[in-house]
């Protein structure tokens, strides 16, 4: 039942009017209501020459009869934009490329600084609203057969790879030689999204543990969650992209170490819910 209404249905018969008894006149003789009106005017006019009304009450406005005879609504007062409830989620969201810097990152050849400036300068590309769970920063592509150092300058070209929402979002990278900008394509992201097949519990201390066919990008899954490598990774070691023997280091029930039977080591965070993986040939 909408305000304003009474619970009569239209079947009831309707309420006795007062004053309407016996054919009895309650209409007011004609001097005695001009009289009345007269006397209204005059305090109306006393009313506004003391000053306009205050905000709470002279802002409201009495409703207007509807065609079919009935009250309309009045318009609500506009509101200034900032006053605006919004609903869009994009509008409320934090701006693009904010609060990056506390979303998990792997750093693959490249180094923590320049790391930090590709996660800085992407975030920028991303749409208002993305809730980053994982950045991969890298590969970026050594063309020296004799190797490259790690970073921006000896690597020009890279990936990028940001999981949000159900899916990731991924780009190319390129550097400017002489220290522009970056540049960013965006590009589709070749993967899906992949549930822990590992059971719970998470238990501390040190075991055996292999990597998949694609090594790194086959994923993590120990205890019932995947495990996201995090910080440096030495893309260029081949145990980074192969099947490697090594042994899994449980350090808390978030934090881990992965070490190959030849060297390579990468630290890995733990992430609830489902992992988006790459293709794997």
């Amino acid at each position: 039942m909408r305000t304003g209404e009474s619970s009569r249905s239209p079947a009831d018969p309707a309420p006795s009017k007062p004053g309407a008894r016996g054919g009895r006149r309650d209409a007011m003789p004609g001097a005695r209501l001009a009289a009345v009106l007269a006397i209204v005017a005059l305090m109306l006019g006393a009313c506004a020459a003391n000053g306009p009304a205050s905000p709470s009450l002279g802002s409201a406005q009495a409703p207007t009869p509807g065609p079919s005879g009935t009250a309309s609504e009045t318009s609500a007062p506009s509101e200034s934009p900032s006053e605006r409830p919004s609903d869009s989620p994009t509008e409320s969201a934090s701006p693009a490329g904010t609060g990056l810097e506390t979303v998990p990152t792997a750093c693959i050849s490249i180094g923590a600084e320049d790391c930090r400036r590709v996660v800085a300068e992407i975030g920028e590309q991303l749409p208002s609203g993305t809730a980053a769970v994982y950045i991969q920063v890298g590969p970026f592509f050594c063309e020296d057969p004799a190797g490259c150092a790690p970073s921006l300058a000896d690597r020009a070209e890279g990936d990028v790879t940001i999981e949000a929402g159900a899916g990731a979002l991924s780009w190319h990278v390129k550097g400017d030689p002489g220290g522009g900008p970056l540049t960013f394509t965006r590009q589709d992201a070749m993967g899906a999204r992949v549930g822990a097949e590992s059971l719970p519990p998470v238990t501390a201390g040190v075991r055996p543990f292999t990597l998949g066919h694609c090594g790194l990008w086959s994923g993590i899954d120990v205890g019932g969650s995947w495990w996201d490598p995090v910080g440096p990774v030495d893309g260029d070691h081949s145990d980074s992209v192969n099947e490697v023997e090594g042994t899994l280091a449980i350090l808390d029930p978030d934090h881990a170490t992965f070490t190959s039977k030849n060297g390579f080591t990468v630290q890995l965070v733990r992430r609830e819910g489902e992992k988006f993986l790459p293709y794997c040939m």
